[in-house]
C-alpha cells in the first residue's frame, strides 16, 4: 500500500543540480587545425588511432566529431581538474643522482569561479557523450570536493540508469600531517561509471587481484595438505556427482581430523567425524617460498599504490596517475583494437598503457608542456634500433642510468594543434646551428647515415635560475636537457622525427651522439645532385623551455 503522500513519478521529474547560468545544451566549434608533428616521417595521415590533440579541449572533442569519431570510442577515462583552488606547480631539477632543484615552474592552474567549474565540465561531457561508442562507458575521476556535484550532473547527463558503479581507490596511505588530521585525511579518490544508454551493454572483463604471500604468511593463515596450502568453502548445493569428482581429484576436507566418506548406495558425501564436508581452493606457488591467491576486485580499490610508491614512473607532472590503475580500468572495459579517449593528458599515463595493450588512443590538452611529457612517454615504447645504429641512436652502449631512451619509430601517430596562433614551429621558434649561442651540435654525413653530437648546450633559463641561486652549472650540458628530438628532413611546417631521446625517470641522462638513416625522396634530388635537406634537432631542457636548431645547408 502507498504512503499517504507519495505519488507516482513523472518522466519529467527527476534530480537535477542548479548553478549560476546552467546550460546543458552545447554548440561545437570549428577550430583551425595543423598538424605539427608525426611519428615516424611515413606515417600515413589516414590513420584514425594514435592522435594527439594540442589545444583546448572543447575544440578539440568539437574538430573529432566533425571528422569521423562520432560513437567510435569504447572507453572515456578522463581526469579533469578537482575545483582544488590552487596552481599546481611541479620542481626545476636537473637531471642526474642527488642534483639540486632550482626552481618551479606552473603546470596548470585550479581556480574557478561559482558554476564556472560545473559549466565548464558540463559542456565537455555532452561532447564526451556523442563521442562514445553506443556501448562505451566513460570513467570520471575525481576527489573529495566535487565527487557528490559530479555524480549528479553525471546522472542528469547520461541518466541515472546509466551509473553503473563508484570506485574509490585509496591513493595515497597516511603520513606526514595526514597523520594528525580531524575528522579522518582524505586517503580516496573516485571514479564515477557511467555508460552511454541505460540499454547500453559495455565491454567487461571482470578483473581479479593476485595477494602474494611468503610461506609463513599463507602457513598462519591456511591449511596444508599434500598439494599445498588451502582453504575451504561450503559446497551448498554441489550434486552428488559434482562432490565424488571432486574427491577424486583431492579437493575435499572433512574437519576434526576426520574422513570424507562417499557413499554410492545412499549418494551422500560425509565427514566421518561430524560436521560439514568443504571443498578445498588450493594457493599458487610461485617459485620457492611464495603463493598468490587470487580474489575478484569490488569497488574498494586499496591493492593500487598511486605515485608515491611508483617514484620510477614520475614524470614531474602534478596529479600524474600510476599504469596499474589505468591498466585496471582499461582491461576491465576495453578490449584490444578498441578507441580510448583521454580529454585531459596530464602526463600521459592513458595513452602509454592503451599503446602497451593493444588499444587505439585519442588524447588532448592545452598544455603544450603534457603533449610532449605524453609524446616523450609513448616513444619510450619504441622497439630498440637495429644492429646497424648499435653505436650511435640506440644508446645501448651508454651508460644511462637505466631506462631506454631513444630508438627509431616502427609505428605511427600524429600531434595537431587545436585553434588559432601561430605554429609551434614557425620562424620566431627556429635557429641556425651556426648562429646558436646556446648548443655546438657536429653533424656528419655517411652515406645514408647522418651522424649527429651535441657537444655542448646551455639553457638560457636554467643558467638565470643557477645565477640567482648561486650555483654552477655542472659541466656535463646533458644534465639540463629532458630529450632530444631530431629530423634528418625537416619542412619547416611539420616535425617528424626518426629519432627520439626521452629517458624515463628522474636520473637517467640522454645520450648526445646519434645516428639515423637519412630518408630517400627522389622528388627532391636527381641524377647529378644529392637532395638538398634540411636537418632540425629538437631540444627540450628540464624547465619546458624547448630550443629547434635548424642545419639548413645540407
Amino acid at each position: 500500500m502507498p504512503a499517504r503522500n507519495s505519488r507516482p513519478t513523472s518522466t519529467e521529474e527527476k534530480i537535477t543540480l542548479q548553478w549560476p547560468r546552467k546550460r546543458l545544451q552545447v554548440e561545437p566549434s570549428r577550430p583551425s587545425v595543423q598538424q605539427v608533428e608525426r611519428y615516424p616521417p611515413q606515417y600515413s595521415d589516414a590513420a584514425r588511432s594514435g592522435l594527439l590533440l594540442s589545444g583546448d579541449n572543447f575544440d578539440s572533442l568539437s574538430w573529432l566529431l566533425a571528422n569521423g569519431y562520432r560513437g567510435s570510442v569504447r572507453l572515456v577515462y578522463l581526469d579533469p581538474p578537482y575545483n582544488s583552488n590552487r596552481t599546481y606547480t611541479s620542481r626545476i631539477r636537473l637531471r642526474g643522482k642527488r642534483q639540486p632543484t632550482l626552481g618551479e615552474m606552473a603546470a596548470y592552474d585550479d581556480i574557478w569561479q561559482p558554476g564556472a567549474y560545473l559549466q565548464f565540465l558540463a559542456d565537455r561531457l555532452l561532447l564526451l557523450r556523442d563521442l562514445l561508442h553506443p556501448d562505451g562507458t566513460l570513467w570520471l575521476h575525481c576527489d573529495h570536493r566535487m565527487q557528490a556535484q559530479l555524480l549528479l550532473l553525471l546522472a542528469e547527463i547520461f541518466g541515472p540508469d546509466s551509473h553503473l558503479n563508484t570506485v574509490f581507490w585509496r591513493s595515497q596511505t597516511m603520513r606526514g600531517a595526514k597523520v594528525h588530521a580531524r575528522y579522518f585525511p582524505h586517503s580516496a579518490q573516485a571514479i564515477h561509471i557511467f555508460r552511454r544508454t541505460p540499454q547500453g551493454r559495455p565491454v567487461w572483463n571482470a578483473p581479479k587481484r593476485e595477494i602474494v604471500l611468503t610461506e609463513e604468511a599463507a602457513a598462519a593463515q591456511y591449511m596444508r595438505d599434500e598439494r599445498g596450502f588451502f582453504r575451504t568453502s561450503d559446497p551448498g548445493t554441489y550434486s552428488f556427482e559434482r562432490l565424488a569428482a571432486l574427491f577424486a581429484e583431492g579437493r575435499l576436507y572433512a574437519p576434526y581430523g576426520g574422513n570424507v566418506i562417499v557413499d554410492e548406495d545412499a549418494q551422500r558425501v560425509y565427514a566421518s567425524n561430524g560436521g560439514n564436508i568443504g571443498v578445498k581452493y588450493h594457493l599458487t606457488q610461485r617459485g620457492r617460498n611464495h603463493y598468490v591467491l587470487i580474489r575478484p576486485v569490488d569497488n574498494l580499490w586499496d591493492d593500487i599504490p598511486g605515485l608515491g610508491t611508483v617514484p620510477g614512473e614520475d614524470e614531474n607532472y602534478p596529479t600524474q596517475k600510476t599504469e596499474r590503475l589505468l591498466q585496471r580500468i582499461l582491461e576491465t572495459a576495453s578490449n584490444p583494437g578498441d578507441l580510448v579517449l583521454d580529454p585531459f593528458v596530464g602526463s600521459g599515463t592513458t595513452l602509454t598503457v592503451a599503446q602497451e595493450l593493444g588499444r587505439d588512443w585519442l588524447g588532448c590538452d592545452s598544455s603544450w608542456r603534457a603533449v610532449r611529457t605524453a609524446a616523450g612517454r609513448l616513444s619510450r615504447q619504441l622497439p630498440p634500433a637495429d644492429s646497424s645504429d648499435s653505436e650511435r641512436g640506440s644508446c645501448s652502449d651508454q651508460e644511462q642510468g637505466g631506462g631506454r631512451n631513444c630508438s627509431r619509430i616502427e609505428y605511427g601517430y600524429r600531434i595537431l594543434r587545436l585553434g588559432n596562433g601561430s605554429s609551434v614551429y614557425s620562424s620566431q621558434h627556429l635557429q641556425e646551428l651556426h648562429d646558436s649561442p646556446a648548443a655546438e651540435i657536429r653533424l656528419d654525413q655517411d652515406g645514408d647515415s647522418l651522424n649527429i653530437r651535441i657537444e655542448q648546450f646551455l639553457s638560457p633559463q636554467l643558467d638565470h635560475l643557477a645565477a640567482k641561486a648561486n650555483f654552477n652549472l655542472p659541466p656535463d650540458w646533458r644534465l639540463q636537457v629532458r630529450a632530444v628530438l631530431i629530423d634528418p628532413d625537416f619542412d619547416g611546417k611539420t616535425l617528424r622525427p626518426a629519432l627520439v631521446d626521452a629517458p624515463a625517470g628522474k636520473s637517467a641522462l640522454v645520450a648526445g651522439d646519434y645516428s639515423c638513416q637519412l630518408p630517400v625522396d627522389p622528388g627532391k634530388q636527381d641524377r647529378d645532385r644529392a637532395p638538398h635537406r634540411t636537418v632540425a634537432i629538437l631540444i627540450v631542457d628540464v624547465a619546458g623551455e624547448e630550443h629547434l636548431l635548424v642545419d639548413p645547408t645540407r
